[in-house]
């Protein structure tokens, strides 16, 4: 089905948003601002925009070590993101998990992390969440295609298919 014309723009406007935030992250990091690994998203924009935009709040979303991006396109307020790489008690965690290790469980956001293929099988836990529950909720986990090298890669989607777990599986390059 394709979207209406506002919806266009506000896929075009969030796109432009992520952008605008990873290169304020990203220059700030290189200016020494934000303490700790910084991985930014730039150029994968389309991809949490056109995933999340057609999720609900309650669905649950699972990122990686560039994570912004799909914390922006969720719900994620930009100013309290940026507090919480920048290490400041306002941000999210608390200022404590940084780039790597945001969780915003109020919008579904249940985390990101530096373990290659992490994701995955936190995806798959999250699905059988949702099944033993019985709710019309699904679990998104976000990964590279280096993550598919992982023997947990093989392991979640085999388990997943076999619980008829209500997962989407996003592989991008």
């Amino acid at each position: 089905m394709e979207p209406d014309a506002q919806k266009k723009k506000d896929l075009l406007r969030d796109m432009v948003l992520l952008r605008h935030f990873e290169t304020t992250a990203r220059n700030s990091y290189l200016d020494g601002k934000i303490p700790g690994p910084c991985h930014v998203y730039i150029g994968q924009e389309a991809v949490a925009v056109g995933i999340c935009g057609v999720l609900t709040r309650e669905d649950y979303i699972l990122s990686h070590h560039r994570g912004h991006g799909h914390c922006l396109a969720k719900g994620a307020d930009p100013k309290k993101l940026l507090a919480e790489l920048f290490g400041k008690k306002d941000g999210y965690c608390g200022g404590r998990g940084g780039s790597m290790h945001i969780f915003i469980k109020e919008i579904g956001i249940l985390g990101t992390n530096g373990i290659v293929g992490g994701s995955i099988p936190l995806s798959v836990g999250a699905g059988m969440h949702i099944k033993l529950r019985k709710t019309k909720q699904v679990s998104v986990g976000f990964f590279g295609d280096g993550a598919a090298n992982q023997g947990t890669f093989h392991e979640s989607l085999n388990l997943a298919a076999r619980h008829k777990l209500p997962v989407i599986f996003v592989c991008y390059i």
